[in-house]
């Protein structure tokens, strides 16, 4: 949702990013289904997109061979930029009109945010399910997101996530995501919406996940800010 501390220039990785993908095409075709759209359609739109925003042959024809070639397994290792090209484009073709592409709360959603909630939710019932078995929303975020992150983003990522508690019910998210190839709005968009839907999926009460500062945007860049609150019960 990172490249070492202090690192500035982009860096190519690779993660177990399968299952999160293989929820991407999920959330298409749920979000095709319940808007009216027709999801082959939609599905084939978003592979031009993806096309598009490669940068290179060689990064179409893996597109072409890894990702709409066939069942993406949920242990596949990919590389961040596939993830980031698809999200993107998801993201560009599911908007709709005058819709905001990324959001800094989940108080207003995004395609993005809601394709991370989505993930959360879906995860949850299937291939993460014992980390959520019977965990309260303060114990599943203080020690099974770490470990879920750390999956999706690699271990110097992982180093560097920070959670503090700031008072009951309310805490802070960094992380430092300078340096991953994928890093962006969007990223962070859809990191907070597996937040907002994990703490859901968890029964915390009105979570709200708000990105209180985005170092991506910053110059130089620096660390991303997330505020998580939910009322205790």
């Amino acid at each position: 949702m990172i490249g070492s501390v202090g690192a500035t220039m982009a860096q190519t990785g690779e993660n177990q990013l399968g299952d999160f993908i293989r929820g991407r095409f999920l959330f298409v075709e749920e979000t095709c289904r319940a808007s009216g759209r027709d999801p082959e359609r939609t599905l084939e739109t978003i592979k031009q997109e993806c096309f598009r925003l490669a940068e290179t042959p060689e990064r179409r024809e893996f597109l072409e061979r890894k990702l709409f070639g066939g069942a993406v397994l949920a242990s596949a290792v990919l590389p961040d930029w596939l993830d980031k090209v698809f999200l993107e484009a998801i993201s560009h073709v599911l908007r709709g009109p005058g819709a905001p592409l990324f959001t800094t709360s989940s108080r207003t959603p995004c395609v993005a945010s809601e394709a991370g909630r989505f993930n959360a939710r879906r995860q949850a019932a299937s291939v993460f399910a014992p980390l959520y078995a019977r965990k309260r929303p303060v114990e599943w975020l203080r020690t099974t997101f770490p470990i879920i992150y750390r999956q999706c983003y690699g271990a110097t990522a992982a180093a560097g996530l920070k959670i503090e508690d700031l008072s009951a019910g309310r805490f802070r998210v960094t992380l430092d995501n300078r340096g991953l190839e994928k890093a962006g709005p969007l990223d962070c968009s859809t990191a907070l919406g597996y937040l907002c839907g994990a703490l859901e999926v968890l029964g915390a009460k009105d979570p709200v996940v708000t990105h209180a500062a985005c170092g991506l945007l910053a110059r130089p860049p620096a660390v991303c800010l997330f505020e998580v609150t939910w009322r205790e019960a």
